[in-house]
């Protein structure tokens, strides 16, 4: 195989690393700051889809009745002095609202209001609230329909709202949203809820929108997360200089710790570009990244220090051009067979997981990158500091 040579492109090296911190540098001054998730900002996080309701249901009789949502189907449960008594509705033997509605209406001191007989039950959602405790005032049960509703329409809808932030949530069909909020004056979780409620309601029809999910951060928790978070990663950072001080020499930890910062950096300033939320999984994405970018470069500098004993005749800079040659079908095979397994969450699963997934893939690729042609580089120049250092002092002792 053709020797890699790390020593004679690392001028490349080091320019390709720097424009890419300058363009993650660039892209913080221009979006202000990261896109911070509801963990490291505090503030109100809920998750909306839009959906039309398809019926609503009261109970006037002397039981205890709670409607939920059971596996795709509608499930409702009367508990009174005589037991409790439990009625599933299947999506397969109801497959409209309006058979829904004649089932529920079978049953005594259940009625039930159709506003749309068309829609399929097998899409019901259960949202915040559910289940629910049926009184005489009617439960709205909406079904998810495809509809053409955009990102734009909802922003529109909370213009007057400032501080709002929407994104789409999976696929722009499922008219799925996730709206960030920050609350400001006497404002509450609940008076929020309710006025982001109203508005959506006023732009996309009254009851046709579902609360999936609300999330409440308080200040404390939020500054706390952050500082511990921060915390997490210098401590992983320190621990492995400390490691590698021990096991090689200080030059062999210093570039270590050069490389895993440059690593850091750029996946930061990469979610920055890209405009991904940053919350706990960034967090675990980022320490994965750290412990897969320094087994590397253990391995290279294990090798370095190989070659070292068996060739001492040689320079430094043949010496990391050759380790890096010896461990590069190892890198190349290890790099691919995580890529092959991540790249299917990547591509097939939503929300934090896909996230986590897309960050980990940039990160391989930057960890292999720093590993291989960064490290490397800064041992030559400590190195070289480090003898250059020794001499000016035998010198000045002579």
């Amino acid at each position: 195989m053709k020797t890699i040579q790390v020593y004679k492109n690392r001028k490349l090296s080091c320019a390709l690393a720097c424009i890419c911190l300058a363009i993650g540098i660039i892209s913080m001054v221009v979006f202000h700051g990261f896109n911070r998730g509801i963990d490291f900002e505090s503030g109100l996080g809920l998750r909306v889809q839009v959906a039309p309701s398809g019926l609503a249901v009261a109970y006037t009789g002397g039981k205890t009745a709670r409607l939920s949502v059971v596996g795709g189907s509608l499930s409702l449960e009367l508990r009174g002095d005589d037991g409790v008594k439990t009625i599933t509705y299947p999506a397969t033997q109801y497959p409209t609202v309006q058979d829904l509605a004649a089932a529920l209406n079978q049953t005594e001191g259940v009625t039930t209001q159709v506003f749309d007989g068309s829609l399929a039950t097998g899409a019901v959602l259960s949202g915040y609230g559910f289940p629910a405790i049926l009184t005489e005032e009617p439960t709205v049960v909406n079904f998810a329909k495809g509809s053409n509703i955009t990102i734009e329409q909802v922003r529109q809808a909370l213009n007057g709202m400032p501080g709002v932030r929407i994104q789409t949530v999976g696929a722009a069909a499922d008219q799925v949203f996730q709206i960030r909020t920050a609350l400001s004056g006497g404002e509450t979780q609940q008076s929020k809820t309710s006025e982001i409620g109203s508005a959506l309601d006023a732009a996309f029809g009254k009851n046709n929108v579902v609360v999936l999910q609300s999330d409440f951060v308080g200040p404390k928790y939020s500054s706390s997360l952050i500082r511990g978070s921060v915390l997490s990663v210098l401590a992983a950072l320190v621990l492995i200089l400390c490691y590698i001080w021990i096991r090689f020499r200080f030059a062999y930890a210093i570039s270590s710790i050069l490389a895993l910062c440059h690593d850091v950096l750029l996946m930061l300033s990469f979610i920055a570009l890209m405009r991904f939320e940053v919350s706990s999984t960034t967090v675990a994405a980022v320490l994965t990244l750290i412990g897969y970018s320094l087994n590397n470069t253990i391995v290279i500098f294990d090798r370095v220090r190989e070659n070292a004993k068996l060739y001492p005749e040689n320079s430094l800079e043949v010496q990391i051009d050759s380790s890096v040659t010896q461990s590069w079908t190892r890198t190349l095979f290890s790099t691919v067979t995580t890529l092959i397994a991540i790249a299917p969450l990547a591509i097939l699963a939503t929300g934090d997981i896909k996230l986590f997934a897309i960050e980990m893939i940039f990160g391989l690729v930057v960890g292999t990158f720093s590993s291989n042609m960064l490290a490397p580089v800064f041992l030559v120049w400590i190195t070289k500091a480090q003898e250059k250092k020794a001499a000016q002092k035998a010198a000045s002792a002579q």
